[in-house]
């Protein structure tokens, strides 16, 4: 094999290299999508419709999957990914433990495919040698209200970056009382978890405010990860017609660990540690009035700033060649606006048109040691201005959604991404058909284009097309929920590197064919979550595909024993799938089964004490080569209110 960048393409052979100011005083707080009709909270993992209209994913069709409060801290997970395996579809972990790496793949697709947005604002980060990715130790999973999955393309709704899918974590929900509630977590090797939170609602209005503290500590061997993260919400009653939502997050991260790649604590010669601090800035503002009975209007405004500081020690050859050290400082910026007319001439049929602009902005500096330091310095910007329109037909018989957007890269062709998708209920049966089909494109990132070793401003986007079909069904009473849906999902021109031109370039396609199965349901004083995925993933050239088992599964019980006490069973599993590392090359690493198993009791109407015993059977696995995952830990909380 050629000599291999230090920026590999990570999902396939190499590393992925994919890839204002002022407005942050304009908007010193920010939510998710404009307005003030908050979805009511869904049965966690059940599918549901968004039709709110400050959801740009109001097309829907299918569904969103959603996990609620209840079921994103049940068994005290170190990382929010990890709540995201009792969805089907998804592949979810932190690489070399929470700090060294996010991995996030819906249906198949790279992690920079999945667009995620922190209350409606985009914060995925192109000036990273991943793509665009979001490192989810920014936020902790006590700090998430709710979960939103939506599979496939997205950039009708979403516009650029939402290629296989969008991951919106909300961290405000509407209260109806005002209050404060504290938390404090203690763990095995040293881990612990620190919170606060407090809301006022008033005639005004409402503001919230929260901070937290984690550290993971000796949890992972050879990893370390702390951060600390503030949160602050206002919704001020405008009176009549008209509502305004505010949002600001600011969080940071610290972490040590073995590069990735480099074989983990079992296999890497370089025993150095790689130090990473990284901080995100996430603000916006969403307005929304009505102008009469049928025409409501929308604007939405967002900003992200997020700044990453590394230094790596580099990686010893072995099977391939090694990584000299590496030393980066990159910030990057983004800011977007969105507005929208939505009309209802008639109750079952509803139109919507908007417009957006994006400008993105970054810089970096930097070096490379082969011996002598190479600067890697550069900065970027651009902006994509984009046109949508959408329409719902919503019958008894059948409920119809397409959509249309059009965007217009700089020094670059339109492109057009639509979206239909359909619902037709079979009678009183509680069973329904759903189809869809979506395309989605990506931007090269601004690390692809622009890192002076291996840039290529010629990149294409990077494009997709998903269609799938399934049946679901519901209860009569709504209780009990399940649905099979079947996918074939397409990537073209992804974004690769060249060891031979030692440049980036576009390569042909990979096809992800996949099955997902989802259930949940109460009776009585059980509550059943459960999630079966099968998936078929090959590259058109034949490369192996990191990270993708053919078949994964989760499942989590919940036993409301008494007024007071909960208990509650979490299970997952995976079957085999590819890894690589300079140390071994390509390897296959061997499937895995846990279970975790928490209490919950009440101590009194205010206080609340929770324990997870986490990996309970002991089982010894690897996510990435050479480092093992934490064997058995126990994590103790305790919650108060006021």
């Amino acid at each position: 094999m050629q000599a291999i960048d230090p920026m590999r393409f990570r999902g396939r052979i190499l590393k992925k290299s994919p890839s204002i100011s002022a407005i942050a005083t304009l908007a010193c707080f920010i939510p998710v999508f404009p307005g003030n009709a908050r979805a009511e909270e869904a049965p966690p993992a059940s599918v549901v419709v968004t039709a709110r209209l400050d959801d740009p994913a109001q097309d829907a069709a299918g569904g969103a999957r959603t996990l609620g409060p209840g079921d994103i801290d049940a068994h005290a997970p170190v990382s929010v990914l990890e709540n995201l395996a009792l969805l089907p579809g998804i592949d979810a972990f932190e690489k070399g433990g929470l700090g060294g790496g996010s991995y996030l793949a819906l249906r198949g697709g790279e992690p920079n495919f999945a667009l995620v947005v922190i209350n409606g604002v985009r914060v995925n980060d192109p000036m990273v040698s991943s793509g665009g990715g979001f490192d989810f130790s920014l936020i902790g999973p006590a700090d998430v209200s709710r979960i939103d999955v939506l599979t496939g393309p997205w950039s009708t709704a979403y516009g650029a970056d939402a290629l296989s899918g969008v991951v919106s974590l909300r961290l405000a929900d509407a209260q109806d009382e005002s209050g404060v509630s504290a938390r404090v977590g203690l763990g095995s090797q040293g881990r612990y978890e620190l919170g606060g939170r407090a809301h006022v609602k008033g005639n005004a209005g409402s503001l919230s405010f929260a901070a937290s503290a984690r550290d993971t500590n000796d949890l992972l061997a050879g990893a370390a990860s702390e951060s600390q993260s503030a949160m602050i919400a206002a919704n001020p009653d405008l009176g009549g017609a008209i509502s305004l939502d505010l949002f600001g997050l600011y969080s940071r991260s610290q972490g040590s660990g073995f590069p990735e790649d480099s074989g983990g604590p079992r296999l890497a010669v370089v025993r150095d540690p790689e130090e990473r601090e990284r901080d995100q800035l996430a603000l916006g503002a969403s307005l929304q009035a009505g102008i009469s009975e049928q025409v409501s209007g929308q604007v939405r405004l967002g900003f992200s700033r997020s700044t990453l500081a590394s230094q790596s020690p580099g990686i010893a050859p072995g099977v391939l060649d090694g990584v000299p050290p590496i030393v980066s400082d990159s910030r990057f910026e983004r800011f977007e606006a969105v507005a929208s007319l939505d009309w209802n001439p008639r109750e079952a049929l509803a139109l919507s048109i908007g417009a957006s602009l994006v400008h993105e902005s970054g810089q970096s500096e930097g070096s490379v040691d082969f011996g002598e330091l190479i600067p890697t310095a550069y900065a970027l910007s651009r902006s994509l201005p984009g046109l949508f329109a959408s329409a719902a037909l919503v019958l008894p018989s059948v409920e119809l959604r397409a959509g249309l957007r059009a965007d217009f890269p700089e020094n670059g062709k339109a492109r057009l991404t639509p979206r239909a998708g359909g619902i037709v209920p079979l009678g009183k049966t509680g069973l329904r058909l759903t189809a869809n089909y979506a395309q989605g494109f990506k931007q090269p990132s601004l690390f692809a284009l622009g890192f002076p070793l291996i840039a290529n401003p010629e990149l294409l986007p990077e494009r997709s097309w998903t269609v799938d079909a399934g049946i679901a069904w519901s209860s009569a009473d709504d209780a009990l929920h399940a649905s099979v849906t079947a996918y074939r999902s397409v990537y073209r021109d992804l974004i690769d590197f060249d060891p031979e031109n030692f440049t980036n370039v576009n390569r042909d396609r990979v096809t992800a064919d996949g099955v997902e199965f989802a259930a949940s349901g109460r009776q009585g004083p059980l509550r059943l979550i459960a999630s079966l995925t099968w998936l078929n993933a090959k590259s058109a050239d034949g490369a192996p595909l990191r990270f993708r088992p053919d078949w994964k599964g989760a499942a989590a019980l919940e036993w409301q024993v008494s007024e007071a006490l909960s208990l509650r069973l979490d299970g997952r599993f995976s079957g085999e799938f590819t890894d690589s590392s300079v140390p071994t090359g390509f390897t296959r690493i061997g499937g895995f089964a846990t279970l975790d198993m928490s209490a919950s009791y009440r101590l009194s109407p205010a206080l609340e004490i929770s324990a997870s015993l986490r990996n309970l059977a002991d089982e010894r696995y690897d996510r990435t080569v050479g480092t093992p995952e934490p064997g058995r830990n126990l994590f103790v909380s305790l919650r108060g209110r006021l």
